[in-house]
């Protein structure tokens, strides 16, 4: 019997995984002789015209897409039975499912280090508007080199915006007991909804027990709308109060009452990531993906009785008094001296406002990363009153970098972003750098044209900016 193949090369060995979106096979790419995952969507979904053209190009941007934690798109296409089909990378390893089958309840450094990976994916997703929408244990894989697969996102997200009207397939899209509520309702999709969901993941694997159940679909559905979530605190009293707390608050039922995005999920669990290397399930601690995860922080390794802190770029804090320094150093720290810093500019008094935020921002890039959110916050408040006290070389030093950190975690169309290029590129003025100003500065207004549109008054204004620095 001839083996069956897709599209020429793909030879189909077996079913590994079914589900309302379809079926996922193990493949073996006859051309590159290597293991592949091919996944087809549900007929179904064939119903629609449309759906074929959707689900390539939703697959070409899923392709564009690179990160560490998701299984690489090698290939889309339609069979002749008009079925899609992705072939994706083969990625071997434990379902967090299984793992907590195996394995109970789990420590909550690990559940800290495994969350914050699952964060790190959704952040990166996230900015291209990509939504998961089943995030669930079954969808997380930890893999021998301790690095975390999310499964499914190119499936997921072919059904794009408009996801209500493939419900009258009868193939129910998402996982009642991993759904927000927004989703039980048939509301718009947001980044919150996959927080939702990892929060859900969290809990049940600190807990061992699943949040949401009913002995119906329905019932879990009307349970994730009006039910609280059991405190986590009563199950894991040990639990850091940051953690357990952060974890309560994606489980809110509300959107805009859960975190702001999943770089801030990420940064708050990867403070107490720890103790991941120690699972039997990591095999081959010496792997090259093991030593990068190490270098980035989503291996935290444990340190001397003390919650392990991991400096930017992957140097660990190693002397006693570096660690004593990060246990003592909070984000209500930051926060206290970024008050105080504008209290001080306030009065005009910027050389002591400068001085003090300075040397809490020192403190806090080695220990939560130079592109955490309240780092961000006090390196753009820093270059502010750099600017506001006529120190415009200073100012333009603290800015370039804060514009790479910036547009690399949310593009060059950012509203922060582009008031920081404004800022940068009126430095520029001031220091007599007028042709890199005019350069950038046009650069901006084409941005700003494209975002807002050219009547808007904000690209009206910096049109008007560009005409004074020409005149003069």
């Amino acid at each position: 019997m001839q083996p069956q193949l897709i599209g020429g090369r793909y030879e189909l060995i077996r079913e590994i995984g079914a589900g309302g979106m379809g079926q996922v096979y193990e493949g073996f790419d006859q051309n590159l002789k290597r293991r592949v995952a091919v996944k087809f969507t549900h007929q179904g979904f064939e119903q629609d015209p449309d759906w074929g053209k959707r689900f390539l190009r939703e697959a070409e941007l899923m392709a564009r897409l690179s990160h560490p934690g998701m299984p690489a798109i090698y290939d889309a296409g339609i069979t002749a039975a008009e079925r899609s089909y992705l072939v994706m990378e083969f990625v071997d390893g434990i379902t967090f499912g299984d793992l907590l089958t195996r394995r109970g309840p789990l420590p909550v450094g690990v559940v800290a280090a495994l969350g914050a990976q699952a964060a790190a994916v959704l952040a990166a997703t996230h900015r291209h508007r990509i939504y998961h929408r089943d995030l669930k244990p079954s969808n997380l894989m930890l893999c021998a080199d301790g690095t975390v697969k999310m499964l499914d996102f190119g499936l997921a997200v072919a059904l794009g915006a408009d996801m209500t009207r493939y419900t009258v397939t009868g193939h129910t899209l998402g996982t009642p007991a991993f759904m927000a509520p927004e989703q039980v309702e048939g509301a718009a999709v947001v980044p919150q909804t996959d927080l939702y969901a990892l929060g859900l993941v969290l809990h049940e694997l600190l807990t061992g027990d699943r949040v949401m159940v009913g002995s119906s679909p329905y019932l879990v559905w009307q349970n994730q709308i009006h039910l609280p979530p059991p405190d986590i605190r009563q199950s894991c009293p040990e639990m850091p109060e940051p953690m357990a707390g952060l974890i309560m608050s994606m489980l809110a039922k509300a959107p805009h009452q859960r975190p702001a995005d999943a770089a801030t999920v990420h940064a708050i669990l990867l403070r107490y990531a720890h103790g991941l290397g120690e699972l039997p399930e990591i095999s081959d601690p010496g792997s090259p993906a093991h030593l990068y995860a190490l270098a980035v922080g989503t291996l935290t390794p444990v340190k001397a009785g003390r919650e392990a802190i991991v400096r930017s770029g992957g140097e660990p804090a190693d002397s006693a008094k570096g660690a004593a320094r990060a246990a003592d150093f909070s984000r209500g720290d930051l926060a206290r001296v970024l008050r105080m810093a504008r209290d001080l500019a306030d009065e005009s008094r910027y050389e002591p406002a400068i001085r003090e935020l300075r040397t809490v921002v020192a403190e806090a890039v080695p220990l939560f990363g130079s592109r955490d959110a309240d780092v961000i916050e006090a390196r753009a408040a820093l270059a502010a009153l750099r600017f506001e006290s006529a120190d415009y070389l200073g100012a333009a030093d603290l800015y370039r970098p804060l514009i790479a950190d910036l547009t690399a975690e949310r593009g060059p169309y950012d509203d922060q972003v582009m008031h920081c290029q404004r800022q940068l590129a009126a430095c520029d003025v001031h220091t007599g750098e007028v042709t890199a100003a005019l350069a950038r500065l046009q650069r901006l207004h084409s941005q700003m044209a494209v975002r807002y549109g050219e009547q808007d008054r904000r690209v009206i204004d910096l049109a008007k900016q560009i005409e004074h620095i020409e005149a003069t």
